[in-house]
């Protein structure tokens, strides 16, 4: 499997995966959350509807016990000759007709004397099923009747009116409840909504609904018994889920509140019931659920290509740099061109990738390095054994020429030739020695502003003669060093020496040190014509020399001393565009 392909698969995987399991927790999350709102709304509205019936009734209740008690009423001894109850009914009635279908009084004998409606004078009293006394009045006082007559809902109430005059009671006062007026109530607290609203007795029988289009079949008929369904006692309320086929629905919403009673009016134990089916309450959650899989798709679209261009930009430059190891190991040696791509992974990748070949390269250099000095070593033993013999003995045999007394000018002038030539090559082979078997340097603390003073002090004159201003620029009083003094001392002398070799009449060189946090720079400086840039990498190689007669040497014997003292040297440009050599050594 290729990387590609891999990262690919991983990938879309952790895509589709996060998505999946992102889209179908905010899909649980949202639809648990919905259903609790709506769940809590229900539940609100339905008490707050049975509490404007509790209401309502209350305030039925307070007018008839206030009413029976009116003078007036004592009409009905006297058959309501005058009228006068009559027209205090009829008074009464047009004042709150929307609440009133009829108010009238009857006699002992159960026969209406008076009414707002003067059809029913003389008729018989109501008749139905049963009256129920209301809770919260003293021996009964107010009764209650909820029934059907015909195909409409009534609800009668009635007190006794007593006799003002004696004891005992003179007939009942009878109100005739609009049920128009209930059901308005229902109906406005199903306006502009998907809820249905329906009104139960105490025996969960539905006495009154909502006109609703959602509440159809076996709802319709006002005596469906919710059997089964939860309904909290009394002055409490509640929330579930339920089935709503007993309503010809499906899957309910359910909010459910029970009557508290208002007042001294203590309530007539009814149930309120506020629904919505459940296809309409999650309606915004499976349009969420829609747009959610709509998203997902996309999102799996975009992942797609976003994940293809991603692993192709992973693994091309993997890809690239196979390749170039491949030829590599062939003999190329360019590194790779920089991916064009702004993963920070891929680029270090790459950068070590080519620190990596760069060190290999360096250590190419090194090897041929190695095997430089390691035929500067056999040089040198050959040269110690087999040339300075004759060379001493060249040397001896000029030095005892030129004391002869008759020798002229010319011959004075060849002895001193063999003498220089016989001095360099004795210098070649010390140098050649010291190259190929340094000696281990011997570590002490050492000031190395007074070696500096030292090596300056060294080449005052040949500086003056050359005409060249020799400074230092020390800014710190002293600067320990553990370190070999006499090594570190060649170091000093070869760098100004050869500085001494390039810069002009009149030029400049200056020695400096300075510290920062873990290391000490000494640097030597010039305004001479500088080192180029192409010669930088070769100019510690041994043999090789810019100076006319040099030997190669100085600057590779420099470069050793260093590094066997834990530090690090290179050549740069100084800020008068000659050369700067400045080597590092740990801070002690």
């Amino acid at each position: 499997m290729t990387t590609r392909r891999l990262l690919l698969r991983l990938l879309l995987g952790m895509l589709f995966g996060t998505v999946v399991v992102v889209g179908g927790l905010s899909f649980h999350e949202f639809r648990g959350a919905l259903q609790n709102e709506i769940a809590g709304n229900l539940q609100f509205g339905a008490s707050t509807v049975m509490e404007r019936i509790d209401t309502f009734l209350s305030a039925r209740v307070e007018n008839l016990r206030v009413w029976r008690s009116v003078e007036v009423m004592q009409d009905i001894r006297v058959d309501d000759v005058d009228k006068r109850l009559s027209h205090f009914l009829s008074d009464l009635h047009a004042r709150q007709a929307e609440i009133y279908r009829a108010l009238l009084c009857t006699g002992a004998d159960g026969r209406v004397i008076a009414s707002s409606a003067p059809a029913l004078i003389g008729q018989p009293a109501p008749r139905t099923v049963v009256w129920r006394a209301l809770p919260g009045g003293s021996g009964g006082d107010v009764q209650i009747a909820v029934d059907t007559d015909g195909s409409d809902r009534r609800a009668l109430l009635r007190t006794r009116i007593p006799n003002a005059f004696g004891s005992g009671d003179i007939g009942y006062l009878y109100v005739w409840l609009d049920w128009r007026a209930i059901q308005g109530l229902l109906d406005e607290a199903a306006r502009d909504t998907t809820r249905d609203v329906l009104l139960l007795d105490a025996d969960g029988t539905v006495i009154a609904r909502s006109r609703s289009r959602a509440l159809r079949g076996a709802a319709a008929a006002r005596a469906v018994r919710l059997d089964g369904w939860t309904l909290p006692p009394a002055g409490r309320s509640t929330s579930y889920q339920h089935d709503g086929r007993a309503l010809g629905l499906g899957n309910l919403l359910v909010g459910a509140a029970t009557s508290a009673g208002y007042q001294q009016f203590a309530g007539l134990g009814w149930h309120l019931v506020m629904v919505e089916p459940t296809a309409v309450s999650f309606r915004p959650v499976w349009r969420l659920f829609w747009t959610l899989l709509g998203a997902l798709s996309l999102t799996v679209l975009a992942g797609i290509w976003i994940s293809t261009r991603l692993a192709d930009r992973i693994a091309r430059p993997v890809v690239a740099l196979t390749g170039f190891a491949r030829g590599f190991r062939q003999g190329e040696s360019q590194p790779p061109p920089m991916p064009a791509t702004t993963i920070t992974e891929v680029v270090e990748l790459h950068r070590a990738y080519v620190e990596m070949i760069e060190a290999l390269e360096r250590s190419r250099e090194q090897i041929v390095r190695a095997g430089k000095l390691a035929v500067v070593g056999e040089m040198a033993a050959i040269m110690a054994h087999e040339v300075r013999t004759p060379m001493g003995i060249l040397r001896s045999s000029a030095q005892l020429l030129q004391r002869e007394a008759g020798l002229g000018a010319r011959e004075h002038e060849l002895v001193g030739f063999i003498l220089s030539e016989t001095e360099r090559l004795n210098r070649l082979v010390t140098m050649l020695l010291e190259c190929a078997r340094p000696s281990p340097p011997e570590f002490r603390p050492h000031d190395l502003h007074a070696i500096i003073e030292g090596v300056l002090g060294l080449l005052a004159s040949r500086a003056e003669s050359a005409g060249v201003s020799l400074r230092k620029d020390l800014p710190e009083p002293a600067i320990v060093l553990d370190c070999d003094r006499e090594q570190i001392m060649q170091v000093l002398l070869n760098l100004v020496l050869n500085a001494l070799s390039f810069v002009p009449h009149g030029g400049t060189i200056v020695v400096s040190t300075h510290r920062d946090e873990d290391s000490v720079w000494v640097s030597v400086v010039d305004n001479g014509p500088g080192v180029p840039v192409e010669l930088r990498e070769r100019i510690f190689d041994p043999f090789f020399s810019r100076r006319e007669g040099g030997i190669g040497l100085g600057l590779t014997i420099v470069q050793q001393i260093v590094h066997v003292h834990g530090g690090e040297i290179s050549v740069g440009e100084s800020a008068w565009g000659g050369a700067a050599f400045n080597i590092r050594f740990p801070s002690p």
